[in-house]
């Protein structure tokens, strides 16, 4: 009598992701993940057209005002923001099951056993996740076709670049959800530990939103700080790479403390290994910076004429501010004409003087407060204003430059008077019961 055959690794490993999938189609937690993300969706995209309506009477009867009616600030940005609750709150739940039922059943030592390594049973369970958080994007889908059938304009590079920047959130909230089960006893734990990283970082970017030093260093690096650039079109290969990393970091912990019989000497150490290599990519990577502007308006770069002037800069320009760190002239300076030159000029470096704040009403004694110097190869200049038209005409007359801005295509806005109300039948009935019927089919085994 022949033996049976013994399946190669492609095989095992096929038939692995196929009993992943499985499992998260039989969680409960997906389902009611994915119910909850149509109702979120579909609430934020309905009043997010509502509001943008309201706004396109006004400048579509003053036409001056209708360069600010941007769909991706007033449509999709928030819209996504219920995908950006779910992937906070939600997603752990669903991610921790990969590996905490796994460790709860005994499968996982089953699974070590097999031909296949750590690393690949990690990527397989990882692949499933992926494949259940396409899935999770059709109630994006369906709002880009109703704003679509609705007459909104639509520019794929900022869609594009607004779902690259969830799908890195959601990678490094599902590797830190895999590493939270990984090495946590029960679910519940796993669960509170995936959260305080989440609610952790957001609380991180909060506390250092108008801060400088290392807490605004720390606080750039956030979850939610790295996901904001993304949702303003500012595509930065520093983000990308921080948050690729940040991910990569989890995974490759989820998979060297996977298999329990290895010493836990033996862990730390090349869990310090991996956080020492990946630490020395992302500082390498903000060292060089790569950014590229995707929206439409091309809100974050200046005229071409000014960014070739800036990058020809070779002496250090410093800019010494003295403004309060609360202070919204700087916030709005830092946000707008700081982050542009520092975009443009190969070296320059921001001083923040010391202020002494005397509340929010009251009038500064420092006879400086709110004074920006300039200087640049032995010259200097200062000035109080922090408009883009006075500031670089300062920095041109310290460099010795005559610039001509080049002649550019005016960004007209996109308003728009729709109503979206009609859509509330697919977003609170019709997807919500497909997702029921695929939870019920899924647990009749007919998925």
């Amino acid at each position: 009598m022949p033996l049976p055959e013994t399946p190669s690794k492609k095989q095992l490993a096929w038939l692995v992701l196929n009993q992943e999938i499985r499992s998260l189609l039989l969680s409960p937690a997906l389902w009611i993940m994915l119910i909850i993300v149509s109702l979120l969706v579909g609430y934020s995209f309905i009043q997010a057209v509502d509001l943008f309506s309201q706004a396109s009477r006004t400048a579509l009867s003053f036409p001056e005002m209708a360069s600010g009616m941007n769909p991706l600030e007033g449509i999709f940005v928030p819209t996504f923001g219920a995908y950006y609750l779910s992937q906070t709150l939600l997603l752990p739940f669903v991610a921790i099951r990969l590996i905490g039922l796994d460790k709860q059943s005994g499968a996982l030592k089953l699974l070590l056993q097999l031909p296949l390594s750590p690393f690949a049973l990690c990527g397989l369970k990882l692949v499933a996740m992926g494949i259940v958080w396409l899935a999770s994007l059709l109630p994006a889908a369906l709002a880009l076709i109703v704003w679509n059938n609705l007459g909104g304009h639509i520019y794929p590079p900022e869609i594009i670049t607004l779902l690259a920047g969830h799908g890195l959130y959601s990678l490094t909230v599902i590797c830190i959800a895999m590493f939270a089960a990984t090495i946590s006893d029960s679910l519940p734990t796993a669960a509170m530990f995936c959260l305080a990283a989440t609610l952790g970082s957001w609380v991180l970017d909060f506390a250092a939103s108008s801060q400088n030093g290392l807490l605004g260093t720390l606080g750039s690096l956030s979850l939610t700080n790295m996901l904001r650039q993304f949702e303003s079109g500012l595509l930065s290969m520093t983000h990308v790479i921080s948050f690729f990393s940040l991910g990569l970091l989890f995974f490759l912990l989820t998979v060297i403390w996977l298999h329990p019989g290895k010493r836990s000497l033996l862990k730390s150490g090349k869990s310090l290994a991996a956080l020492l290599v990946l630490a020395l990519v992302v500082s390498a990577t903000q060292k060089v910076p790569q950014f590229m502007d995707v929206t439409e308006n091309k809100r974050h770069s200046l005229n071409p004429a000014d960014s070739r002037a800036l990058q020809k800069l070779d002496k250090p320009l410093t800019i010494t501010i003295h403004l309060d760190p609360q202070d919204s002239r700087l916030l709005d300076l830092k946000h707008d004409l700081l982050a542009k030159l520092a975009r443009s000029v190969p070296t320059m470096h921001v001083k923040y003087a010391q202020t002494q704040s005397t509340g929010l009403f009251s009038a500064s004694e420092d006879d400086n407060y709110g004074l920006i110097e300039y200087e640049y190869n032995g010259h200097h200049d200062k000035n109080y204003s922090n408009s883009q038209n006075e500031i670089l005409p300062i920095i041109y007359n310290l460099a010795g430059l005559q610039v001509t801005p080049d002649s550019v295509a005016v960004y007209g806005g996109h308003p728009l008077v729709a109503d979206a109300t009609g859509s509330r039948l697919w977003f609170h009935i019709f997807l919500p019961l497909l997702f029921l019927c695929g939870a019920l089919l899924a647990h009749r085994g007919k998925l």
